[in-house]
């Protein structure tokens, strides 16, 4: 298994060797939205829509484990920058009791709560779409007490310098996710004929093998920081911290997430045509950002390891180099969807609306893309600094104070093409929000 020892490495090597397991897990992710949405448009534009709109509310909760593990990821890698390897074990097992706790008390909130607010967001114009979403909706909440545990467990070990084992963890679970996939949703063989419901199904069986690894990992001999069943004791300082660092973030993310719950009732407002082009666009600007993704990852890490060892110049450092490669990466990969924007909708879905939705949202939302993403990168230096009270603040206003309220002026306005008009806009704000954060912030100071 490949560690990467950021404290010893050259910057770029560390950054690059921690960024591509890194950017390899998210195309894997992106990859099997794009599978799963393949599939879905078979059964047609209705059915299509219903996982497109209940994921604004699964990663409302889901941003409950990632505000968690960017908790981790500060304190374990602070830690281990320190070389106290006592305290790196000891936050791992500490990370696991609150985040599988939260977990549970989400899935049964996301739940009962289910049917109204997806109600809300299909709104009378795209009403049909809410039996199909709900099925898709209450299967998929039932895993997500899983999708902590994974999450814990890759955070801590990349906040050690091992973002291996989390692109490993993704590739066995999307694997089987594609694999049950199609016979779920058709019924192939001896399988039942689930439609929708049987893309979240295939999904909570990827999910409980990965989470059964992830947990026989932290634990084994073959782990970086093995675990012992005495740091599972709880530890109510380190609780404390958690809490303190981890909620901030969870809540940045969730109401975030919400926001896009709220961005989505706008989107349903046009019908399924818009929706569809809405979830396409989506996926494949995920899967253009996955190289953000990457390099924020490696940067949270870096800058954690940094910080922990008093090596302020060398975290400086390796935020500005991710940033120059995230320009050049991103600007090249937009200019492709900005020219091939149309024959990638019809890819997905061959709907003569569809596909001139799809076509007009690419034009549209490639110009922020280098820009935006780049935002990731200084919003992930905050992160490994602990400074998540600065990254709730950013996230909050980029949809609450920013995104949304345009959007619910422009939509009314221009149509459709005002919530394409003010994504650009909240995009380019958010990323200078973000870095005067980091720049005038004390991000320096240990939280540990």
């Amino acid at each position: 298994m490949a560690k990467v020892n950021v404290l010893n490495e050259r910057i770029e090597y560390s950054l690059f060797h921690l960024a591509w397991p890194l950017i390899v897990s998210n195309a894997l992710q992106t990859i099997y939205n794009i599978v799963d949405s393949y599939f879905l448009g078979k059964l047609g534009p209705v059915q299509f829509s219903a996982s497109t709109i209940t994921w604004p509310v699964i990663f409302t909760f889901i941003s409950l484990a990632m505000g968690f593990s960017n908790a981790g990821i500060a304190i374990v890698s602070q830690s281990y920058g320190k070389m106290d390897i006592q305290k790196v074990k000891k936050s791992i097992g500490q990370l696991y009791l609150v985040t599988i706790s939260v977990g549970l008390l989400a899935t049964v909130l996301g739940i009962a709560f289910a049917k109204p607010i997806l109600n809300s967001i299909a709104g009378s114009e795209s009403r049909d779409v809410v039996p199909y979403a709900l099925k898709y909706y209450i299967v998929d909440m039932l895993g997500l007490p899983l999708v902590f545990i994974i999450n814990s467990t890759t955070s801590a070990m990349r906040a050690v310098g091992d973002s291996q084992f989390g692109m490993r963890i993704t590739l066995y679970m999307n694997l089987i996710n594609m694999f049950f996939d199609p016979l779920l949703i058709f019924g192939i063989g001896p399988f039942p004929k689930l439609g929708v419901a049987g893309a979240a199904w295939a999904t909570n069986i990827g999910r409980f093998i990965a989470a059964g690894i992830s947990v026989y990992h932290v634990v084994s001999k073959k782990a970086h920081v093995k675990i012992s069943k005495s740091d599972f004791k709880p530890d109510w300082k380190i609780i404390g911290l958690i809490f303190k660092l981890g909620l901030p973030s969870a809540l940045g993310m969730s109401i975030t997430s919400a926001g896009f719950a709220v961005i989505m009732k706008y989107v349903a407002m046009f019908g399924p045509a818009v929706i569809s082009a809405y979830g396409i666009g989506n996926r494949v600007t995920n899967l253009v950002s996955m190289i953000s993704f990457g390099l924020a990852g490696a940067v949270s890490t870096m800058v954690g390891q940094f910080i922990g060892a008093k090596r302020y110049k060398d975290a400086e450092y390796t935020v500005l180099k991710a940033f120059y490669w995230n320009i050049t990466i991103i600007g090249v990969l937009s200019l492709l969807t900005f020219i091939y924007g149309k024959q990638v909708t019809q890819f997905f879905i061959n709907d003569p609306k569809v596909i001139q939705m799809g076509e007009i949202y690419f034009k549209y939302i490639s110009f922020s893309m280098p820009i935006f993403t780049a935002y990731m990168i200084y919003n992930n230096a905050l992160i490994g600094a602990g400074k998540t009270i600065l990254t709730m603040v950013g996230d909050i206003l980029r949809l609450w104070g920013i995104r949304i309220p345009i959007i619910a002026a422009l939509s009314l306005t221009f149509g459709f093409k005002g919530i394409f008009v003010g994504m650009i806009i909240s995009n380019l704000i958010v990323f200078v929000i973000t870095y005067l954060f980091f720049r005038l912030s004390n991000w320096k100071k240990s939280v540990v």
